[in-house]
């Protein structure tokens, strides 16, 4: 009797208890009306760096653990080729891929980590992301909208200092041209299952 009135207390609390939590996986693929650049400025002009999209064109596998509002992700990573962005001409594609370090580390590397939906903002979510660059890793939280109509449209714009990475902003013309530290990484995606 005593054994019972123990176990009485943990079932009421297990009944309680979310258990509501299953891991899944699944294979997704970035369609073409995708979009992703990167924006800098310097105290000349702004410059923008495209990302050819059509270099998406595998299946990215995904594993992740949904809940009620959050959903957890493992060895989910998006690898974007350093020779995939086109910034609008040889000098500019030379510099950046020479700040990126693309010799020795051809691949942007964006590794998501945890979504968890807004409660108080309709078709919002909250994103960690963990971004390698030049073999340095930060892990970063931005707000994504998103939407289903033909698939899912995730979109967001995420700023960051590139000496998180240990980067170093070129200049130009004897200094004369100075980019800045600040860029911005702007999206939109359109997911499908593959």
């Amino acid at each position: 009797m005593k054994r019972l009135l123990y176990l009485l207390p943990l079932l009421l609390l297990a009944s309680f208890t979310k258990l509501d939590t299953v891991k899944k996986s699944t294979n997704v693929r970035i369609t073409p009306q995708s979009t992703l650049h990167i924006k800098g400025t310097s105290n000349v002009t702004d410059f923008t760096c495209l990302y050819n999209i059509k270099n998406l064109n595998e299946p990215i596998r995904i594993h992740y653990e949904s809940g009620a509002d959050v959903i957890k992700f493992e060895k989910s990573v998006l690898v974007l080729e350093n020779s995939g962005f086109d910034c609008g001409g040889k000098g500019i594609n030379r510099d950046f891929h020479g700040l990126l370090k693309s010799d020795t580390y051809p691949e942007i590397k964006l590794s998501l980590k945890q979504v968890k939906l807004n409660p108080h903002k309709s078709n919002t979510a909250d994103a960690s992301i963990e971004i390698e660059i030049a073999g340095q890793k930060h892990l970063y939280h931005m707000e994504t909208k998103y939407h289903q109509d033909n698939g899912w449209h995730i979109s967001g714009l995420l700023k960051l200092n590139i000496k998180d990475f240990s980067l170093v902003a070129p200049k130009k013309m004897l200094g004369l041209i100075v980019v800045s530290e600040e860029i911005e990484i702007n999206f939109k995606l359109v997911v499908k299952e593959a």
